[in-house]
This record gives C-alpha cells, sequence and structure tokens, in this order.
C-alpha cells in the first residue's frame, strides 16, 4: 500500500477485490491499465472540479463532500464497513504517509497478515474472518 493506492474518493485500492484477484488484476485507479469499466468512466475520479488533475484528492475541492461522495460513503459504510470520508479526512489530518500507516494495521488479517478486502467476510488467503465487513 502507498500514496497511489490512494484512490480521490478516499477508496483504498488495495483493499479491493479487483485489485487484489490474481486473475484480470485491477492496477487500480491512479494506475494506467487493466481496471473495471465502472472504474475507467468513474464520475467522480473525472470531476470538473478537478480541471484535468483526476489525482487530486477530492477532501481538496472547496464542494467537499458533494453528494456524489456522500453518496458512495454511504454505500461503503452499510455494504463493506469503510467510510470514504473518514478516509479522507484522516488524510487531511495526519498526512497520507501516516493515514497509510494506520489502514495497513487496521485492514491487516489477524491470522495470517495478508491485507483484508473490503468487499469480502474473510481473509481471501486464509479464511479467518473480517471484523470489519458488515454482519447483516
Amino acid at each position: 500500500m502507498n500514496h497511489t493506492s490512494i484512490a480521490p474518493c478516499g477508496v483504498i485500492c488495495d483493499l479491493c477485490y479487483g485489485f487484489q484477484r490474481t486473475k484480470n488484476k485491477c492496477v487500480g485507479c491512479n494506475q494506467s491499465g487493466n481496471k473495471p469499466y465502472h472504474c475507467i468512466v468513474c464520475s467522480i475520479k473525472s470531476c470538473a472540479e478537478k480541471q484535468g488533475n483526476e489525482k487530486l484528492l477530492c477532501s481538496a475541492c472547496i464542494k467537499y463532500p458533494c453528494r456524489r461522495i456522500k453518496d458512495l460513503d454511504k454505500r461503503y459504510r452499510l455494504k463493506y464497513g469503510e467510510s470514504i470520508i473518514q478516509n479522507l479526512n484522516q488524510i487531511e489530518t495526519f498526512g497520507m504517509a501516516q493515514f497509510i500507516e494506520q489502514a495497513k494495521e487496521k485492514w491487516h488479517c489477524n491470522s495470517c497478515g495478508s491485507l483484508l478486502c473490503v468487499h469480502r467476510e474473510a481473509c481471501l488467503h486464509c479464511g479467518n474472518k473480517n471484523d470489519f465487513f458488515p454482519q447483516n
């Protein structure tokens, strides 16, 4: 996990199933290459407020948090137990390096040490429970 794995919206690409899978692996939001269609056409990444700087974090915008960010945050909190607004606020408060260290600590599997996948209720490597995954 490094600064390029934080999408402009605050999603941590390293935690995404598309990024962690071995077949047809996604390169992440800030990289050129293979990624899902919905990431390629992402309206948040290509927002006009960014004025062509697709890697600019949304928290730097005067309209932050906009409706799109609020909607995405709500989906991620309810479905995956992660708040992208909280991620962006922590980056602004503590800086990118400290945020990444905290995220690595938070999202590691207590059993095997691998990064957990935000989209799965169990570790992809050992099957240990992902405590952050919401129990419905």
